[in-house]
Parts: C-alpha cells; sequence; structure tokens
C-alpha cells in the first residue's frame, strides 16, 4: 500500500522526479538526501530511512541521518539554511521563524493533499499560515500529536480520585514525605498556570515584511495574573515540592527512587516511568487548583511536530517531499507510537490507540490547552522570571518585606513581551 502511494506521488511529480531519477542513474554514490530527527529516535530514524529505500526500489539513494531536536530546528538551520538537511523535524512554534529564514519548501499536488486527508485538521493547520483561506500556504508533515504535558503519578502513593485536584495531591505527598516534580521555572510549563485563569496572548504578522511582529497583545496583569500566581504559590511553597530545574532525568530519577510520587511531563518520559512504575502506573489530565474558593482546571501548551522539506534542496526537492511523505506516513507513525509513545496525527494511527491510557490522557488535557502557534519572541525569558521569583520568594500578592507585588512583576513582564517586536 505505501509503496504503491509513494509510486504515485513520485508520477504525479511529473518531469521533476523523472529527472531526479535520471540524475540517480548517473552517480555511483546513488540520489544523497540528508534527514535530521531528534536524537532519541535516531535508531527509530535509521530503520524507517531503510524501509523508505525499500519501499523505493527504483531509485538509488544514499541517505544520511542527523541529530536536530524539534524544538532546536530554527538555531541549527538559521545560521545557513542552505548547508542544513533535506529533510527535517521542527515543533509548531518554530514554523515562523523558519519562514522568516526561508527553511520552509510549500507542500502541493498529492503530497498536500494526502498530508490534509489523513491528518487531524488542527495538526495540518499548524503547520500552515492562512489555513482554510485562500491564501492558505502548508508547510510540513505532522507526524506528532502529543508536545504538550500532563501528569504521571505512582498509584502505590496516591489514587486516582485523590490526583483530581492539587490540593490533595500536595497533602497527600506532605503526608508520605513524597516530591510533586512539576518545572514551573520553565516558561512552558509557567503559562499553562496562567491560561487556566483567562490570561492570553496574540501575535498579528506583516506577512508581507518577512513575518514581522506587527502587534503583540498580552494580558497577564490582571485578577487572572495575580490567581495564577496564587496557584503557583500554592504549590512551591509546599514541603512537597521538587524544586527548581525539574528536568527529564530528574524526574526518572525520582519515581526510580520512589522519592516522587507525582510528576509533570509529556510523552517523551512515558515509557521510561510506564516501566518503573508496572502496575502502579498512572496517568490524568492536569488537576484543578482552588483560589479564592474557586475551583479552577489547570491548564497547558499544546502543539504539534512536523517534518519540513529544505526549499534549498534544488532538484532533490520531489525526493525530499517523497521522503516526509513516507516518515510521516499511517504505518511509520504507528511505529512511533508503539517504541516512543509518539501521539500520532494521523487519523486512523490516532484511533488505533485511543484507548491507550497515555494517549488518553494526552488528549484529556487537550481540552484545556492553549494551541502553542504564533508565540511572541518574547515571551519566554520574561515568564521564565515570574516561576524563578515564585518559587525563591520574591514575590507576594501585597510586596513590602523586601517582595515585589505580583502585579507589579506581571506589569513590567507585560511591558518586556510588548516592547521587544
Amino acid at each position: 500500500m505505501m509503496k504503491k502511494r509513494i509510486v504515485s506521488m513520485l508520477i504525479c511529480g511529473a518531469l521533476a522526479a523523472s529527472s531526479v531519477a535520471g540524475l540517480t542513474a548517473c552517480g555511483n554514490k546513488g540520489l544523497e538526501l540528508t534527514v535530521w530527527g531528534s536524537a532519541a529516535q535516531q535508531e527509530t530514524l535509521k530503520q524507517m530511512v531503510a524501509k523508505f529505500e525499500e519501499a523505493n526500489p527504483e531509485t538509488k539513494y544514499n541517505i544520511k541521518v542527523g541529530i536536530c531536536e524539534e524544538d532546536m530546528a530554527v538555531s541549527n538551520i538559521a545560521p545557513d539554511p542552505s548547508a542544513a538537511a533535506d529533510v527535517f523535524c521542527y515543533s509548531n512554534d518554530q514554523l515562523v521563524p523558519l519562514l522568516r529564514v526561508g527553511a520552509l519548501a510549500k507542500l502541493g499536488g498529492i503530497f498536500l493533499d494526502n498530508v490534509k486527508t489523513e491528518n487531524s485538521e488542527d495538526s495540518v493547520a499548524s503547520g500552515s499560515v492562512a489555513y482554510g483561506t485562500a491564501d492558505e500556504k502548508v508547510y510540513g508533515y505532522p507526524y506528532a500529536s502529543d508536545n504538550g504535558y500532563f501528569m504521571f503519578y505512582d498509584k502505590s502513593v496516591i489514587t486516582d480520585e485523590q490526583v483530581g485536584s492539587l490540593e490533595s495531591i500536595i497533602s497527600v505527598c506532605e503526608t508520605k514525605n513524597k516530591k510533586i516534580a512539576w518545572a514551573v521555572d520553565v516558561p512552558w510549563y509557567t503559562a499553562g498556570w496562567f491560561f487556566a485563569f483567562d490570561c492570553d496572548y496574540s501575535v498579528e504578522y506583516d506577512y508581507n515584511d518577512n513575518y514581522k511582529e506587527k502587534n503583540i497583545e498580552i494580558s497577564l496583569n490582571n485578577e487572572g495574573g495575580i490567581n495564577a500566581c496564587k496557584a503557583m504559590s500554592k504549590l512551591t511553597s509546599s514541603k512537597a515540592f521538587s524544586g527548581k530545574s525539574t528536568d527529564n532525568e530528574k524526574i526518572i530519577t525520582g519515581f526510580t527512587t520512589k522519592s516522587t510520587a507525582v510528576a509533570v511531563s509529556g510523552t517523551w518520559n512515558a515509557p521510561q516511568i510506564k516501566k518503573i512504575l508496572g502496575e502502579n502506573y498512572g496517568v490524568c489530565k492536569l488537576p484543578t487548583v482552588n483560589v479564592n474558593g474557586q475551583d479552577v482546571q489547570l491548564s497547558s501548551f499544546k502543539g504539534y511536530k512536523l517534518f519540513g522539506v529544505n526549499p534549498h534542496s534544488g532538484d532533490k526537492i520531489v525526493e525530499a517531499h517523497k521522503l516526509a511523505a513516507f516518515l510521516s506516513s499511517e504505518a511509520m507513525q504507528a511505529e512511533r507510537f508503539e517504541k516512543h509513545m509518539v501521539g500520532p496525527t494521523n487519523n486512523a494511527a490516532a484511533n488505533a490507540v485511543k484507548d491507550d491510557a497515555t494517549f488518553a490522557a494526552l488528549n484529556a488535557q487537550k481540552q484545556f490547552a492553549k494551541e502553542q502557534t504564533s508565540v511572541p519572541s518574547s515571551f519566554w525569558e520574561p515568564l521564565k522570571g515570574v516561576g524563578l521569583n515564585i518559587i525563591d520568594g520574591l514575590l507576594s500578592e501585597s510586596g513590602g518585606n523586601g517582595k515585589l507585588s505580583y502585579a507589579d512583576k506581571l506589569s513590567a513582564v507585560e511591558k518586556q513581551i510588548k516592547n521587544s517586536k
């Protein structure tokens, strides 16, 4: 089935694809392509490349595999897009910066038709500009729907009912001397607390001026923002809070040593946590938090990961599209889920795993998540300061005694974000 589809793509590529095949026949090394993927999936990517070559025996390939993390695509590619891989992975918040440096080729023809038909609409839109309008342009092959976070917990310590609220989680963990791992000082996680209390941002781009940020709107310094700070402080002031620098290693070590009972993370840590906890493996959406007598569901970011094609690939560009299409196909997405628990964007692959506990937790949280797209370039660093200051006890609701008030801090953060465009 896959071989037939890829061959039909080549046929629809018409003369461009034919010329590439002709070039291949003249070279001893075969048609050279480079693909970059995450470090954790290098072996899987190499195996997928081998399957692509097997599925296309009419062409001799020489495909090199390298490392580029999805969230580092801009850092790796922007210095010289012409020297970058023909196919590379990127998270959807990297879309605009990659377009600014001319690093993404537009999809068209059967490539575009298949992407739109086979994947969720949100995932396709995440790699697009003006999606659903007459000016629509699609720049990516979605393959992962799990660029988000939810909650892991040890069922031998805390019950399914107790993880429903932050207050009960704190109470159980304090009583049993266990830790709650939550990277409040990482802005990607910090943002979710603010989204829960209706804080938001928006960016207007000038598409005719290299995607320049024309206008940034941000709402943090309000009642919702202050309540978000109160909610974070409730966690960080607890002796159960794991503290700063909660990274993947700290989370895995915590569950391994039984010092951690609850952690907020994503599917990338799921295989290891599941192996450690065994029958006590628990996953669910984020809890509610009670502020001013009201229970509020905590929010998060949600996003997607895609394969992009480098427009600097020249006469190899059709082959690059073929490779990207194959790597993001139903079969490859199913394989990624099986090996790495990567959530599929492909409709059929996603439906096949919808009852998996981890994927179900991810989808449950998505209902309360903000799409991670069109993020202000100045958003991350100022927000990091909020989380760090709360952990260090440098902020309070009213200020004074050497502390800055929540309102004053949030006002300063708003100005930093808005005035840097």
